[in-house]
């Protein structure tokens, strides 16, 4: 009730203000005014049933919001209820579990150290035969040991001696082979050297031999076109000349060309023979090697 409270209250004074209105304008009207007056009469009176109709309702949805939050709260509580009721069951059986659970460990823990206690006592006889056994062989070992450790060092060292004796040998022979190589590489540097030296003086006499053919073919040619009548600073005259000139420098790049031909042969043989020396050199060490590892190892 107390929710349709607030709109009565409102709904009086609005239905007060009509009633008033109906009544001056009725005293200041005559019967039409009464006609109206009455109209609007019962045009409050409608209004004042229809607030409190209005106000009812919403009391009625107050009152039906409040049972169902009430019906919820009811539901929940009973839900918590049982929750916890099964919780504490949980829990009581999880204690019962756990009794049983440390009276099975009890009791097989006394049963294991039970039976750890026959098992040490036997260990225990089996290890003092056990331990006697050991030290016969142990001594016996040792004896053995002892005559195997003077074999063996007797025969590491024989070993030694014919790796180092073996070795002594690979490295002699390799050590020829590096003295028969140089001797041989300097002949050949010399053979080179010999024959860079000849292609120089043979390509300074073939420039000698260019330079003096030019002069006496200059000299020939402007005589003769001097004998024509023709002068050499003349245009014919300057073509003849410059074209024994480029004749005599082609020829000059073609030896050089050939030179150089030759020298790079001379000196691509003694690198050749470099590589073909490093390369016996070290086929000759990995043999050795090779040798050494299959007779020792």
């Amino acid at each position: 009730m107390g929710g349709i409270t607030p709109l009565v209250t409102t709904a009086l004074p609005l239905a007060g203000t009509v009633l008033n209105t109906v009544r001056s304008v009725s005293d200041s009207s005559g019967t039409a005014a009464a006609q109206q007056q009455a109209a609007a009469q019962a045009a409050a009176e409608l209004e004042y049933k229809r607030q409190q109709d209005a106000a009812a309702l919403e009391y009625q949805k107050q009152q039906d919001a409040a049972k169902a939050a009430a019906a919820a709260q009811a539901l929940e509580y009973q839900r918590q209820q049982e929750a916890a009721a099964a919780v504490a069951a949980q829990a009581a059986l999880d204690r019962k579990y756990q009794e049983d659970g440390s009276a099975a460990e009890r009791s097989a823990a006394a049963a294991a150290a039970a039976r750890q206690q026959q098992a040490q006592l036997e260990a225990e006889a089996q290890a003092r035969e056990w331990a006697r056994q050991d030290l016969l062989r142990q001594q016996e070992q040792e004896l053995q040991r002892q005559q195997a450790e003077a074999a063996r060092i007797a025969a590491e060292q024989a070993r030694a001696r014919e790796m180092e004796s073996y070795q002594a040998s690979q490295e002699q022979t390799l050590a020829q082979l590096r003295t028969s190589q140089e001797t041989a590489y300097q002949t050949q540097d010399k053979d080179a050297q010999t024959q860079l030296a000849q292609l120089t003086a043979a390509a300074d006499a073939a420039e000698k031999r260019r330079v003096d053919a030019l002069r006496q073919s200059v000299a020939k040619t402007r005589a003769s076109m001097g004998a024509r009548g023709v002068s050499s600073d003349a245009g014919s005259g300057e073509a003849i000349l410059l074209g024994l000139t480029n004749d005599t420098e082609s020829e000059r790049k073609d030896s050089q060309t050939v030179d150089q031909l030759k020298r790079q042969a001379i000196q691509q043989n003694l690198d050749a023979v470099k590589r073909r020396n490093l390369l016996e050199q070290a086929q000759l060490a990995d043999r050795q090697k090779l040798e050494f590892m299959s007779k020792f190892f």
